[in-house]
């Protein structure tokens, strides 16, 4: 029984020394707001299956570097590519108060736009009835980023 209340008041005295508070850091940490900007385009003149052989490979990156890559892209679709970050970016900046070095792709989709169709008679019946398809684009582009102070 001796032995069972010495461990007792040895237990009671180490959860008083664990019960030692500590000082509170002088520095205070600052706040980061997160912000979204989206960008749509519903009608870009490109076929969605040649837009989104660049988009996979761009989505990885940040839009600034995503700029000066495609400015050396001899495609049509990196030219329209450039426009469309670049306005992105621009909007995000202006409107949203996004710093435009703390922003990143959360959602980068093409979709399929309008057609126009139009009947070919020299075709005949062959290749589709005739029907000549002009495939339109869908871009979606959300940024996120922190917002300015």
């Amino acid at each position: 029984m001796a032995q069972i209340k010495t461990v007792k008041s040895k237990i009671e005295k180490v959860k008083v020394v664990k019960e030692i508070k500590v000082a509170k850091p002088a520095v205070e940490t600052v706040e980061t707001k997160l912000g979204q900007a989206k960008y749509i385009n519903k009608n870009l003149k490109i076929s969605p299956r040649k837009l989104r052989l660049l988009v996979t490979d761009i989505k990885k990156l940040d839009p600034l570097t995503c700029i000066t890559r495609l400015k050396f892209s001899q495609t049509n679709a990196g030219r329209l590519l450039v426009k469309c970050i670049s306005d992105a970016v621009a909007s995000a900046k202006n409107n949203y108060n996004l710093l435009p070095a703390s922003l990143k792709f959360t959602e980068f989709r093409v979709d399929e736009g309008m057609k126009i169709k139009r009947m070919d008679k020299s075709h005949g019946s062959r290749f589709a009835r005739g029907i000549i398809q002009k495939r339109h684009s869908r871009l979606v582009i959300v940024l996120s980023g922190t917002i300015q102070s």
